[in-house]
């Protein structure tokens, strides 16, 4: 499980403006009302909220961007660079961040903090993506230029400058990075699982395989040897049955306890340096339920256990 003797860092990504439906931009405050401080009083963590950054959502009336462009790139770049700023204080204080979404976006400077963190202590973190989509696309592939459709091509080096000089030089290794729960890909992103080699598990080869049997193997991909791993977790990732307030759904999903399995492994593995949580939209949701589920899955995360 987390160590308890490092204190929980709760940091609000508050932005909306990298995916196309409104909302998401509420999404760490609606985990913080389904009880997150308490929850984490309960599992004994030490924790500090850091608060939310200054929202981003998108304006109105809506701007139009011409086909080929990233929607919004100038106000989510500085967004990027405030939020990559504040997890790497986190990880300087010795905290372990919990970054609350927003869309999908924020892994962009999540996930550059992480790595710059971690070359500054010689290790390489390997990533766990928990998603419906790949979020491989790039400013020349993606069909609405929405930045929470690119987050993880950004991560492995590819993509608009803009994005890449978060990671000053220091991307993902391919061979570190499984992604879990995948039923929506785009034309140009199987060419780049294709190329770079990214270990994909999409939700056919989860059916086939059983879940105990992939999860154990992408955490074997993500921490081989005990290396840190930094968790980024998409609640569309889970079937939208259990999880109505999330913006780009996708029927076929994870159930809630292949869901909680996933994390229960990590948290038997003790490897857990950072974790994402992403895509809830309070606006689209039904008696703040998708909340209330992502605060279970951050609870298991943490190593709550059954008994």
């Amino acid at each position: 499980m987390a160590n308890k003797n490092r204190t929980i860092n709760i940091i609000g990504a508050n932005i909306g403006l990298g995916s196309g439906t409104k909302g998401a931009s509420l999404g760490p405050d609606a985990i913080r009302i389904a009880g997150l401080h308490q929850s984490l009083d309960r599992l004994g963590f030490k924790y500090k909220d850091s608060g939310n950054l200054p929202c981003l959502e998108e304006p109105y009336p809506v701007k139009d961007f011409p086909q080929g462009h990233i929607r919004y790139l100038d106000e989510i770049q500085s967004f990027l660079t405030e939020l990559k700023s504040r997890v790497l204080k986190a990880y300087e204080s010795d905290e372990m961040p919990l970054i609350l979404g927003g869309d999908h976006c924020i892994a962009i400077a999540t996930l550059a903090a992480s790595l710059e963190h971690g070359k500054s202590r010689n290790t390489k973190p390997g990533l766990l993506w928990f998603d419906a989509h790949a979020d491989l696309n790039t400013d020349s592939s993606s069909p609405s230029g929405n930045i929470h459709g690119m987050p993880l091509s950004a991560a492995l080096g590819h993509g608009h400058p803009g994005l890449l000089e978060l990671f000053d030089g220091n991307y993902l290794s391919p061979d570190r990075c499984a992604i879990i729960g995948v039923r929506s890909v785009d034309e140009e992103e199987a060419r780049v699982i294709e190329e770079t080699g990214v270990r994909v598990y999409t939700m056919k080869e989860i059916d086939e395989r059983g879940a105990l049997s992939c999860y154990q193997e992408a955490l074997e991909i993500a921490s081989p040897q005990g290396e840190p791993v930094h968790l980024s977790f998409d609640i569309d990732g889970v079937d939208e049955r259990f999880v109505p307030g999330t913006g780009t759904p996708v029927a076929g999903g994870l159930t809630l306890r292949e869901a909680h399995l996933l994390l229960e492994l990590l948290a038997e593995k003790a490897v857990l340096c950072a974790m994402d949580m992403v895509e809830v939209n309070p606006l689209l949701d039904n008696k703040n339920q998708t909340a209330e589920v992502s605060l279970h899955l951050i609870e298991s995360a943490l190593g709550k256990r059954i008994y």
